[in-house]
């Protein structure tokens, strides 16, 4: 891990020309690997005259269809490769939360998620962590150890292959705490450092304000899985008086990019993804445009993800005064959830709905909730073929038993869910008030 670390502290000063021609090579082995392992992709690389033992080259490249999660759900294990390279071990599965509303499951390997430690680790390099300081996260965690009040407490950050040397003690929260018992769990702690979603962190700095809660050793907060807005990062000035780092990330494919040191735009991963920002013609966006993000990561053998429209909307900037090569994304729009759930009592608690095993227990596409009122909610899906009784007594039973009160729950079935005003898709919308 820490020879992988110098070889990123090297590469992240290399010009944008030398990381250019460092990720055509990936792609190319990447292609050559795809082409014959993965029966998915023969046709579409062929159409886009990607073939193997042939450099790659942009103009190319940018011929081959995007790759949609609807694609992912269809192609099932045509996907994935009949013959991932022994040396990437053991195969591993991520299901996506879908935030986007369609669920989608990726094969990975133990390579790509030491890759993704590495990265994790870049991050804590980047910024100000003090590694004996004690650090705290509150997100999706399944099993009652990670319950309020105590949550779980571990004499260290995270595992030795992400931070390779002694650190400091650690505590994890279930994201299942409602916003007020995360509040009162976070004084007990007193962390040093904080990581959760920003959608979750939100809520909290304005609960916290609107109290006068204030965590005495606080320094920053991490956040990670959706997108980071700007009135997020403002809400944690007004309460807390301290910055927000993100890490721009999906379970999909891992981190993008990640918030530069000393700005608060972000630089994409260039060592281990090939990041795209499209208009709406599929042409590339130039500084200053926003358009489509498609991501491929570079050391998926187990299931390459070939320009992945990742369902974000991005800005592209110019070169870093920092001097870094990495590419920059000046901001990032797209799946920081708008809502909370809020529960009869007034409680408001981050929307988990265990969306993942969905599609384990009945054909769902896509699907929405939408809080009606206080006390019933509506599940809005669509999917392959009509459900079974039996179907939706499971997904009734499983859906409920995530929340974290007895709500009413209705189905209602569409050939095609509806996006907001602004054109963008919400998974979890409230229409209550409480």
């Amino acid at each position: 891990m820490l020879a992988y670390q110098k070889r990123l502290q090297d590469s992240q000063w290399w010009p944008a020309e030398q990381l250019l021609e460092h990720q055509l090579r990936e792609l190319a082995r990447l292609v050559a690997h795809a082409w014959r392992t993965v029966p998915f992709h023969g046709a579409r690389l062929a159409a886009a005259g990607l073939e193997p033992g042939r450099p790659i080259d942009l103009e190319r490249w940018q011929r081959l269809a995007p790759l949609t999660r609807r694609d992912i759900q269809q192609a099932g294990g045509d996907l994935e490769s009949t013959a991932v390279p022994a040396e990437h071990g053991k195969i591993l599965t991520t299901r996506s939360s879908g935030s986007t509303g369609t669920p989608v499951t990726v094969r990975g390997t133990i390579f790509d998620a030491v890759v993704g430690k590495a990265l994790m680790l870049r991050h804590c390099l980047w910024h100000p962590y003090d590694f004996a300081a004690k650090f705290a996260s509150i997100r999706r965690v399944h099993g009652g150890t990670y319950d309020y009040p105590h949550g779980l407490h571990l004499d260290r950050w995270g595992d030795s292959a992400t931070f390779p040397f002694a650190t400091g003690p650690s505590s994890i929260l279930s994201i299942g705490a409602s916003i007020a018992q995360q509040a009162e769990w976070l004084l007990r702690e007193d962390p040093d450092y904080l990581m959760t979603f920003p959608s979750n962190v939100r809520f909290l700095a304005a609960h916290c304000r609107e109290r006068g809660i204030v965590f005495p050793h606080l320094e920053h907060v991490t956040t990670f899985g959706e997108v980071l807005s700007a009135g997020t990062r403002e809400e944690c000035r007004r309460a807390w008086d301290l910055s927000v780092i993100d890490v721009y990330s999906a379970q999909e494919v891992g981190i993008v990019a990640l918030q530069c040191p000393a700005h608060e735009h972000y630089h994409v991963q260039a060592e281990t993804m090939f990041v795209e920002v499209v208009d709406e013609r599929g042409e590339p966006c130039r500084p200053g445009q926003t358009g489509r993000v498609l991501v491929t990561p570079l050391n998926n053998y187990a299931m390459p993800v070939l320009r992945y429209e990742i369902g974000d909307w991005a800005e592209l900037d110019g070169p870093c005064p920092c001097g870094r090569g990495l590419a920059v994304l000046k901001r990032i729009l797209g799946r920081e959830r708008n809502a909370l759930l809020v529960a009869p009592t007034g409680e408001r608690y981050w929307p988990a709905f265990g969306t993942r095993k969905l599609p384990e227990l009945a054909p769902i596409v896509q699907h929405q909730f939408v809080q009606k009122s206080l006390q019933r909610i509506e599940a809005r899906l669509v999917t392959a073929r009509p459900l079974t009784r039996r179907e939706e007594r499971a997904l009734r039973a499983y859906i409920l038993a995530n929340l974290p009160y007895r709500f009413e729950l209705d189905f209602t079935y569409f050939d095609e869910l509806p996006r907001n005003d602004a054109g963008k898709f919400e998974d979890f919308v409230c229409e209550a008030t409480g």
